[in-house]
């Protein structure tokens, strides 16, 4: 599996998890970036946050949702 594969593994299943417990979807996307921010600890909050939106526009075609 790749990085890239992995990261959107870490970003989907932070999401899913968050968004199945009930919690609204800006809360579950703050989860997603640190999920990410913990793999890649040298990305900034924004830089973060700019990589986990584009990781979620492949979710649908991931088989993430």
């Amino acid at each position: 599996m790749s990085e890239h594969d992995d990261d959107l593994k870490a970003v989907a299943h932070a999401y899913i998890e968050q968004r199945e417990e009930g919690v609204t979807d800006y809360p579950a996307f703050v989860a997603a970036v640190g999920a990410y921010r913990k793999r890649h600890p040298e990305t900034s909050n924004g830089e973060a946050a700019l990589i986990v939106s584009n990781l979620m526009q492949e979710m649908p075609r991931a088989g993430c949702l």
